[in-house]
């Protein structure tokens, strides 16, 4: 499967960064907090929870890589016995992922002065779990000039302050 073909995938989500120079702690750090999110995600979304409370759990899985003007990430759940892709999951997942990240960034302190929201202050408690979880997902995602998470014709695009929704 490569993103060329991938029509957007409804078992698929894509994080695409610009393809220069990325650094490999930057990607190693990325994709930690991507798969904690994810599982977190899961956590609070009925039908995949019940899929995380057993054991073993899913994986989730790099399904594709693809490099050219930016650097595409894709990833799915897979079942851990016989690695086929878990669909439904995956996608139940995926579409919470960004509805959760999409709120957060609303909740996220007035807009500044651009029309950005504002950084949330480091010393200001988060509710939950899910939200620190979104706010490390946040702060990873500004760290690249331009990042775009993306599932089944959805997005946000983070780029510094600003924030796009579609």
């Amino acid at each position: 499967m490569t993103p060329e073909t991938a029509n957007p995938q409804r078992d698929v989500l894509e994080v695409r960064l610009p393809n220069y120079n990325v650094q490999v702690s930057y990607l190693s750090s990325l994709l930690r907090v991507v798969q904690v999110a994810l599982r977190e995600v899961a956590r609070n979304v009925e039908g995949p929870a019940r899929r995380f409370e057993q054991s073993p759990q899913p994986v989730l899985v790099l399904s594709w890589l693809a490099a050219g003007d930016e650097l595409v990430l894709g990833f799915t759940f897979v079942d851990p016995i016989d690695d086929t892709p878990l669909e439904r999951l995956s996608e139940e997942t995926f579409e919470a992922l960004l509805g959760s990240f999409a709120e957060f960034i609303r909740r996220l302190p007035q807009p500044g002065l651009w029309g950005g929201p504002a950084r949330r202050p480091s010393t200001s408690p988060l509710e939950s779990d899910l939200a620190k979880r979104m706010d490390q997902l946040h702060r990873e995602l500004r760290r690249s000039p331009r990042a775009v998470v993306a599932h089944s014709g959805r997005s946000v695009v983070v780029e510094g302050d600003l924030m796009e929704f579609s």
